[in-house]
């Protein structure tokens, strides 16, 4: 390799007058100086890693070595203790280049140089320190091998005096260029002209469509692309096939893919990239390329909800409406009811069909309340899953609608009768719905215990709206050895809830007070003593009249 040397050879002027000094007094007889002089100064050589090819319109970083030939050649006095004694204590390095810096520069290549000044630190004999070299190579560069400078620039341990009056130490500092040579080849390129997208928004597996171009200088020999995985973008096509790409020529390819780390709609970038056989039926590949995916809104979903029938310690349902505020139909769509205390799910989900932008759709669950449930309101969350356009379920985020639990369905005894021991007798319940919803198809049953029997225990009343009353009657027989005061009647409703199941209220007590007989022999004596006495004033203001009329 040809060389050629910029030096700027800067030596401590002191210790060239104290060398001569030395020297001098060498020459008029005294002892002579232990000295170390170094007459071949570090050796630079750069050279490239591994293949040094590039191909118009790439960006391409090469690994470089830097290596330091120096060959030893010194000279010193046979006496050298007290030269080994300064190399140690200031830990020199003979024949080493530090300091070491290099750069490059780009003259007339076809290409723009994107290293700046890099660092090497020290380069001992016989040893090397990485580099690197990016270079971008004009769309039309033209094919051949180019020489790039690298000047480089570092000091070395000249030479070092040592006497009986203390020791100096000469740094050289110096400037090299030597050349490393980059070969631009004929090859495909890669452009990407344009990128679409089918169905690519948030959790969603679609389509991506790429138009890519051959802009290089050789045809792509069985060439196939790859869609790279990134940050935004999961494919799930391991490459497509496209042929036999010419220079100049265009050609499509589609991947399916996923997406990750996307929030919102918008443009995000894809890199992609060539693999094709060359001229010489030798595998290799293109620079990666970047194109812009656009990424959808995809559906998205307001959801609103209805109770129905929803009591503590009863079964109800919640009719939930949505509606897809999105820009994609949500296909196969379904409501997915999420667990939450003190409800028990007796349905989880409901279909909603495919729901195209702006379309609703209502569907309903049905829920359980618990004994423990506090009349309130409660939030139910859900969430709403669909397929995408490869049969992928999707699903939302959670999704929370407000929902009413009203007081457990009641009533209260609000009338009773007395009947006395040893009768049979027709006694009125009348009963008031004190629950917050309607009891329908409703029935009045009483459970009969000692001292009462009854075989007419079921009354029926109908519907019986919150705040009404009804009165039912009843024939029962009281036990003649009952003792007279009051006792219970258990009293149950049996209604239809709002699906048409059978339910059955909480047990109310109804007090009914039971007489003996003689205090009602007594109420009837009285009663006809009463009547007699009334009969003979009758009688007595009868014949008063006539006697007056005569």
């Amino acid at each position: 390799m040809e060389r050629e040397r910029l030096r700027a050879v800067a030596t401590v002027t002191l210790s060239v007058v104290l060398l001569g000094s030395v020297l001098a007094a060498a020459g008029a007889g005294t002892v002579s100086a232990e000295r170390y002089n170094d007459f071949s100064e570090p050796t630079l050589d750069p050279s490239v890693q591994d293949e040094n090819v590039v191909s118009p319109g790439e960006t391409k970083r090469f690994e470089l070595t830097v290596q330091n030939r120096h060959d030893g050649t010194t000279e010193t006095d046979r006496r050298i203790d007290g030269i080994s004694e300064v190399v140690q204590s200031h830990r020199v390095e003979l024949g080493a280049a530090t300091a070491t810096t290099a750069s490059f520069e780009s003259t007339d290549a076809p290409f723009d140089i994107k290293s700046g000044t890099q660092n090497l630190g020290t380069i001992q004999a016989g040893s090397s320190q990485p580099a690197s070299l990016t270079v971008e190579v004009d769309e039309g560069a033209e094919p051949g091998t180019y020489r790039v400078p690298v000047t480089m620039k570092y000091e070395y341990v000249r030479g070092i005096i040592v006497d009986n009056d203390g020791y100096i130490i000469n740094r050289n500092t110096e400037t090299v260029t030597e050349y490393v040579t980059i070969r631009v080849e004929k090859a495909p390129r890669l452009s990407v002209e344009g990128v679409e997208s089918d169905g690519i928004y948030r959790n969603a597996d679609g389509a991506v469509t790429v138009t890519l171009q051959n802009t290089g200088s050789e045809t792509a020999r069985d060439a196939s692309l790859r869609m790279l995985e990134s940050t935004h973008f999961r494919p799930r096509t391991d490459g497509v096939s496209v042929g036999r790409l010419e220079p100049g020529e265009t050609a499509t390819a589609t991947f399916q893919t996923g997406i990750a780390n996307v929030d919102e709609a918008g443009e995000y970038a894809a890199n992609f990239r060539l693999h094709y056989d060359d001229e010489n039926g030798n595998a290799a590949e293109s620079a990666v390329r970047t194109g812009s995916v656009p990424v959808a809104e995809g559906p998205e979903f307001e959801l609103s909800a209805e109770t129905e029938a929803l009591y503590v310690d009863s079964i109800g349902a919640v009719s939930v409406t949505v509606e897809n505020t999105g820009d994609r139909a949500a296909t196969d769509a379904r409501a997915l009811l999420q667990p939450l205390e003190p409800f028990s799910r007796l349905s989880t989900q409901g279909n909603l069909g495919t729901l195209e932008p702006g379309e609703t759709a209502t569907t309903t669950f049905k829920l359980e309340a618990s004994d423990r449930t506090v009349p309130q309101t409660y939030p139910l969350s859900f969430t709403i899953g669909h397929d995408d356009g490869y049969g992928n379920r999707v699903e939302s985020d959670q999704h929370t609608v407000a929902v009413d639990v009203d007081p457990e369905k009641k009533f209260r005894v609000v009338e009773t009768t007395t009947l006395e021991s040893g009768s049979t007798e027709t006694v009125e319940l009348t009963v008031e719905n004190t629950g917050g919803g309607p009891l329908t198809n409703a029935e009045i049953r009483i459970n009969t215990n000692s001292p009462f029997s009854t075989d007419d225990d079921t009354a029926y009343v109908g519907t019986l709206e919150p705040g009404e009353t009804e009165t039912a009657t009843f024939t029962v027989t009281t036990d003649g050895a009952a003792t007279p005061k009051t006792y219970s009647l258990d009293t149950t409703i049996k209604h239809d809830n709002a699906f048409g199941n059978t339910v059955v209220t909480d047990i109310e007590t109804a007090p009914v007070t039971v007489t003996s007989p003689e205090g009602r022999l007594f109420e009837i004596v009285a009663v006809v003593v009463l009547i007699a006495i009334l009969a003979g004033a009758g009688i007595a203001y009868r014949d008063q009249i006539r006697a007056s009329v005569r």
